[in-house]
């Protein structure tokens, strides 16, 4: 029997190597040797060497590599996605507007021209209601002519209170400047009557929303039926 590790014997049989496990030389063949059943009689231990080639090692660290780029996009989107579900969520929503573009109807084109025209200085604020509004009944729409005017600096809002009481009747949305309500029914169905009231008009700041000023004026609301 050869010795471990001689040259391959008759038969062209390879020579089996019993040393430890471990990396063959470079460009070395990947091999798994066999037992042999002559070794094990003699009281050997063949043991399997295996050899790994260059471009397996250079696969392994392309395939490392793409998978930290993978990741590292995975993890920029959700950061990404996150921050801007927190921008939306920290966002303070606009509160809801009322009223139609434009001026009120029944202007003439002169008088469209001269509002368009005049020049409303800042801390300035322009009011426009009816004096006097006159319902069918306690639930029909009356002509309010509630007005925003175009070069208004301020959004608005619109209050309408009893004068006696101080019962709340009528309440608008945000009315932005250019934007009028023609009609609208009041908030309460009021029984027949004339009624002596208050419209407070609150400016507001255009961006964040807040309180500026107000200004009053007095109104009387008739419920003809």
């Amino acid at each position: 029997m050869p010795a471990p590790g001689s040259a391959p014997g008759a038969g062209g049989r390879p020579a089996y190597g019993m040393g430890k496990p471990g990396r063959a030389p470079a460009g070395a063949p990947r091999v798994a040797y066999p037992a042999d059943a002559r070794y094990a009689a003699a009281g050997y231990a063949p043991q399997v060497v295996y050899v790994e080639r260059p471009a397996d090692e250079e696969r392994r660290k392309k395939k490392r590599g793409c998978a930290f780029w993978v990741v590292l996009a995975l993890a920029l989107l959700a950061i990404a996605v996150a921050s801007v579900c927190a921008l939306m969520w920290l966002q303070p929503a606009k509160s809801s507007r009322s009223g139609d573009l434009g001026q009120l109807e029944g202007k003439t084109p002169a008088e469209i021209q001269a509002e368009l025209d005049r020049v409303i200085e800042e801390g300035m604020f322009n009011i426009s209601i009816a004096s006097t509004v006159e319902f069918a009944d306690g639930a029909s729409p009356g002509e309010l002519r509630i007005e925003n005017v175009p070069n208004n600096n301020y959004l608005m809002r619109v209050v309408i209170n009893r004068a006696d009481n101080g019962q709340k009747l009528y309440e608008t949305d945000i009315i932005e400047p250019n934007h009028h309500i023609q009609q609208d029914t009041l908030d309460v169905d009021l029984p027949a009557g004339t009624y002596e009231c208050l419209a407070t008009f609150t400016a507001l700041d255009p961006e964040s929303e807040e309180e500026r000023g107000e200004v009053a004026a007095q109104m009387t609301i008739n419920v003809l039926g």
